[in-house]
């Protein structure tokens, strides 16, 4: 019997149910005192100032921008090969999103292209996504940002855990503010979540009022004071429990993802079938998901399809989506489009795994 390899598993089954009788007995599953705590994990972990959680990487994001002041009539620039959700986060403020091609080897932001149009008409902001745990700062792109005085909000939705290889710091924690997110096909799950992360303590004091309903501490829904606009992103202590839970597990999968990828690179040395997506894994670099590029991607569907093999494709870029639709030339979002598809990288995977993955990817090509 053919033995099914996923593409991702979520993989929590193990996690001790104990974990969860802490906010039984509080009697307190909304935002509290556990959430507190998970807090400053975090920002221990991350070495970060601030750290809040809230319903997703989406509205994480989100509050990122308008904690830099971003609303209708603000121009940021989004990369046009990223999940939707961080265009529909700059949406969500009223801004306009600005789509800039990326590069064809790392599939993060073009600062050629970025240069271009700020100087044909300058951006509020820049979010750099960090493809599948890549680092998007390349090109100096820190330096550029900070000479044209153009804050960086990170999309680190796909890179908790994974390192900038040229600061050794984590992703998520260079620009003014870094969104994660915590659903089900990430390093740690709270079946949805995110968190935001900052320096500044001036944008951590909006990000409080904004994701509470414009209260500057935690309320008691009564006699409370509200100085601003706000919104309900609350996180929940049952959500917080799950992630306190992983966090043991944090190194020992960040240890597998990079195992992993050593052996996908040593199974599949690039050549005129197919590329194997490059990251520092010798510098911090922690690839979620790896990718493989092929103008025969259609084979290698087909092969995993007939072997039991999961796979997903990379998304469609954003200019052929409905909300965002133009018909600008994007050419190496549609390359990476076109030929890029993620391997298999659940933490459940064998050393014998992935030698059929790779064997059935060479399989074709001879």
């Amino acid at each position: 019997m053919k033995k099914e390899i996923p593409w991702w598993t979520v993989d929590i089954s193990s996690i001790d149910e104990s974990i969860f009788t802490r906010v039984l007995k509080s009697n307190f599953p909304n935002e509290g005192e556990i959430t507190l705590e998970l807090s400053e994990l975090m920002k221990d972990f991350l070495q970060v100032k601030h750290a809040f959680f809230t319903t997703s990487g989406t509205t994480a994001l989100f509050l990122a921008l308008k904690s830099i002041g971003i609303g209708p009539g603000s121009r940021v620039a989004v990369p046009n090969l990223t999940f939707i959700a961080t265009a529909n986060a700059v949406s969500l403020t009223g801004a306009k999103v600005v789509l800039i091609d990326i590069r064809s080897d790392s599939f993060t932001i073009s600062i050629e292209e970025l240069e271009r149009l700020h100087a044909a008409k300058p951006f509020d902001a820049v979010i750099p996504v960090h493809v599948s745990g890549r680092s998007a700062f390349r090109d100096d792109l820190i330096e550029w940002a900070e000479t044209n005085k153009v804050p960086l909000i990170e999309d680190a939705a796909e890179a908790f855990g994974s390192k900038d290889p040229e600061s050794n710091s984590y992703l998520g924690t260079l620009g003014a503010a870094g969104a994660f997110s915590f659903s089900p096909n990430k390093l740690i799950t709270s079946g949805q979540g995110g968190l935001v992360v900052t320096n500044d303590d001036e944008c951590a004091k909006k990000i409080v009022k904004l994701k509470d309903q414009g209260r500057p501490k935690r309320g008691t829904g009564g006699d409370d004071i509200h100085e601003s606009v706000g919104y309900n992103f609350k996180f929940t202590d049952i959500q917080a429990c799950l992630l306190i839970a992983q966090f043991p597990l944090i190194q020992k999968r960040l240890d597998h993802l990079s195992f992993l990828y050593r052996m996908y690179s040593a199974e599949l040395p690039n050549n005129e079938n197919y590329t194997l997506g490059y990251f520092n894994v010798n510098k911090g670099e922690i690839p979620l998901w790896p990718e493989i590029l092929s103008s025969r991607r259609n084979a290698i569907e087909q092969k995993f399809l007939d072997d039991l093999i999961g796979f997903r494709r990379v998304w469609h870029p954003l200019s052929t989506q409905l909300p965002y639709a133009n018909s600008k030339p994007y050419p190496n979002s549609f390359n990476v489009s076109r030929e890029a598809m993620w391997l298999p990288s659940s933490f459940t995977l064998s050393t014998e795994d992935i030698k059929k993955v790779t064997r059935s990817i060479r399989e074709i090509f001879n």
